[in-house]
């Protein structure tokens, strides 16, 4: 399928969407086939970085102590230091709020097994254990890559559904955003076995991009 004609479906998947008083996200739907989803060879567990980004904010979680703390707090609402994730430990509801609230976290290193003893059962059945981020790291850097990258986790159906942004990006842009997903699937899954690609936005039809 030329990219132009992917553009055009994917054009044709955003005009076919009535509009709602909330920006849509548009998702993405791969179907493969002959792919055993559960076996190490198909797996599909990573990260993906959208160069056109997500179109919309979310909110990173950060585990920090002393300067690294105080320079997150300047880019996220969601900072704890060690006193605090040992305190909120103690409270399971207060500790899935804050999951469900951060798309993903990050952690200095050296509260990375404290993180694991305590929010580990929280976290960790999400697939939102923290990324470790030396303390000097350009911490704005990082956030923002976050924040433009989608979680990539295949289950036991042979489909996978990942955002790709919303539906006021252009068709052009989205088409990079699938591209890069596109591009990474295919790194663990040969391309013969993706059957098919879809586009659709959260409450519109899906449409078939090739």
């Amino acid at each position: 399928m030329e990219k132009k004609e992917i553009i055009a479906n994917i054009t044709e998947a955003l005009s076919k969407s009535k509009k709602r008083k909330f920006t849509q996200t548009v998702e993405a739907s791969f179907t493969f086939t002959d792919v055993d989803m559960e076996s190490t060879q198909y797996k599909l567990n990573t990260t993906v970085f959208l160069p056109k980004g997500r179109g919309k904010d979310v909110e990173i979680g950060v585990f920090a102590e002393g300067d690294m703390a105080v320079r997150a707090k300047k880019l996220s609402k969601h900072v704890y230091e060690k006193a605090q994730v040992e305190d909120i430990s103690k409270n399971r509801r207060k500790m899935r709020k804050i999951a469900r609230e951060c798309y993903s976290f990050i952690a200095q290193p050296d509260l990375m097994t404290t993180i694991g003893k305590t929010w580990g059962i929280v976290l960790g059945s999400r697939s939102k254990m923290p990324q470790p981020v030396p303390p000097n790291a350009d911490l704005e850097g990082v956030i923002t890559r976050l924040k433009d990258s989608v979680r990539l986790r295949s289950k036991k159906s042979p489909t996978i559904h990942i955002p790709v942004g919303v539906e006021s990006m252009s068709p052009e842009d989205l088409y990079e955003n699938i591209m890069a997903v596109y591009n990474t699937i295919e790194r663990q899954i040969p391309k013969e076995k993706i059957k098919s690609v879809h586009a659709k936005t959260t409450m519109g039809e899906a449409i078939k991009l090739w």
